[in-house]
């Protein structure tokens, strides 16, 4: 519902009796659909424009319905539910482009409330980003290859938005951040959402000067999780003193999940 939210905040035109979105990817499109028929049981329509697909829905009841259930809130209180928030902003506005004075990501909305909360959820995750006004616009903008690219695994790139990724990333950029943007095409895609959102949590730890104070088991595992990005959670367990099985390295991961949750 989250991710619902933040893609018709910054893609969609809402109101009273009325919801439109628009994606010149159809892949975006079917997504935002979809996420609308699980939260609401609502199916949408979709018309198929030159260059365009467009989302309508024109019925009161089930506008107000969808309206109830993506009302902007200031306060998210779980990562996940944030990450997803960021998630459909991508979706419905975003763009990632490299121009010569530096790499340069960007969510653009009509709507200053939905621009201010983007940017507070990036803050509490620790994430730099700032807005500007742009020909009636709200534009949140964030610099530098290393803090999109985290933000890129902090939002765990669903299939629709690595397409849309593969897109709008310049060649370089991509050459930068493979393993994050192509995880879909790649045998272990699953285990590649998981690890980002491991290194994300130890990153967020190490920050708050609360690494030194886990136990030694869980810091033992973040060490090897930042070692080794790409291992599955045998080839982990195997390197821990002494080895472990795979729902012991699971559990001490969620443990620091948690943790980082609750920084």
């Amino acid at each position: 519902m989250n991710e619902t939210a933040g893609a018709l905040a910054f893609g969609g035109i809402v109101s009273e009796s009325r919801i439109s979105f628009r994606a010149e990817n159809k892949c975006v499109i079917n997504r935002v659909k979809q996420s609308i028929f699980e939260a609401f049981g609502i199916d949408a329509e979709i018309k198929s424009m030159p260059k365009l697909e467009r989302l309508n829905i024109e019925d009161r009841y089930k506008t107000e319905n969808i309206i109830g259930g993506i009302s902007l809130c200031s306060d998210i209180p779980f990562l996940c539910c944030r990450a997803a928030f960021v998630r459909g902003a991508f979706l419905g506005g975003g763009s990632v482009t490299d121009p010569n004075k530096g790499y340069h990501m960007e969510f653009n909305t009509r709507d200053e409330k939905a621009a201010g909360l983007l940017c507070k959820i990036l803050k509490t995750d620790n994430f730099s980003s700032k807005i500007t006004n742009r020909k009636g616009n709200y534009v949140v903008y964030i610099k530098g290859s290393e803090e999109i690219a985290d933000i890129l695994g902090y939002m765990g790139a669903p299939q629709g938005a690595l397409e849309l990724f593969s897109i709008q990333v310049e060649r370089e950029m991509r050459n930068d951040i493979n393993r994050r943007v192509n995880c879909e095409n790649a045998n272990t895609n699953k285990s590649a959402r998981a690890s980002s959102k491991h290194l994300f949590a130890i990153k967020k730890i190490r920050a708050s000067g609360e690494m030194k104070k886990l136990p030694e088991v869980l810091r033992e595992i973040a060490e090897l999780r930042e070692e080794y990005p790409e291992d599955s959670l045998k080839e982990l367990g195997e390197k821990t003193n002494p080895p472990i099985g795979k729902s012991g390295v699971n559990h001490r991961l969620n443990r620091i999940l948690e943790i980082a949750d609750n920084i």
